[in-house]
């Protein structure tokens, strides 16, 4: 479960690394010197070259010690590797050296997630969704959202979701919690209008199956019913939501 985490918080979270200025380099850096340690670094990252990608990632931060996205992409490897430890220090690092930064604080907001920590990883994308200009908000409401849930949070988690759809009409994942919310909300044409919006971008998870019974037993479609359970029973047997259709027959 943890490298698929690593490679979405890769895609989304260092895709403008490689074209960010550096404003705060001395004239005996140069910037060039940095981005080209950088690139290299981020290059061994996504193709799971860990080792290699710490090496070019370090002599990025030899020359540019206060780096934010040196810091932070040095988080993200050693996220990737389980040291926790270290990749919380880097991680608060580039927050440190850049506060108004959505990218770290959505970085930094995504590994509290991943260590169940979900008060502390509202407080940081709490902030990052402030970031007007930042291109990857709709993900970071879609985050937000997520560990209101977690804390029970749902009226915020509401919010949150419909904030991320409204940003991106194809946040997938914001799409099906949102219609997870309104059918528990018996707002079932609301909660099949979001579903369809879902699967029609997104591959059918377990949880987007146990929500399509649920909707066909509502709207009594009986052959979209079993053509859902035949699709969670084959393909997520062992799943949490195949436990719940079965104690549902």
């Amino acid at each position: 479960m943890i490298r698929p985490v690593i490679m979405v918080a890769l895609a989304l979270m260092l895709s403008g690394c490689v074209t960010e200025t550096n404003k705060r380099l001395k004239n005996a850096v140069p910037a060039e010197m940095v981005q080209r340690q950088l690139d290299l670094g981020i290059g061994y990252l996504r193709n799971g070259d860990y080792q290699r990608a710490k090496s070019n990632l370090q002599r990025a931060l030899d020359l540019d010690p206060r780096s934010p996205i040196v810091h932070a992409s040095l988080g993200i490897v050693f996220q990737a590797e389980g040291e926790n430890d270290l990749a919380e220090k880097h991680y608060r690092e580039a927050i440190r050296y850049d506060p108004e930064s959505a990218q770290a604080r959505n970085s930094y907001g995504a590994f509290l997630f991943s260590m169940e920590r979900y008060a502390e990883a509202v407080e940081q994308l709490a902030q990052a969704s402030e970031n007007r200009y930042y291109p990857n908000r709709a993900v970071v409401f879609e985050n937000l959202g997520r560990a209101h849930a977690k804390l029970g949070e749902i009226d915020k988690a509401d919010y949150a979701f419909t904030r991320a759809v409204q940003l991106n009409q194809e946040q997938s994942r914001a799409l099906l919690e949102l219609a997870e919310i309104r059918f528990e909300q018996r707002k079932f044409v609301e909660a099949r209008d979001l579903y369809a919006r879902h699967v029609r971008i997104a591959p059918k998870s377990s949880k987007a199956l146990w929500l399509c019974i649920r909707l066909a037993r509502v709207f009594k479609d009986y052959n979209q019913e079993a053509s859902c359970a035949t699709a969670l029973e084959g393909i997520y047997p062992a799943s949490e939501e195949y436990g719940f259709y079965k104690e549902s027959l």
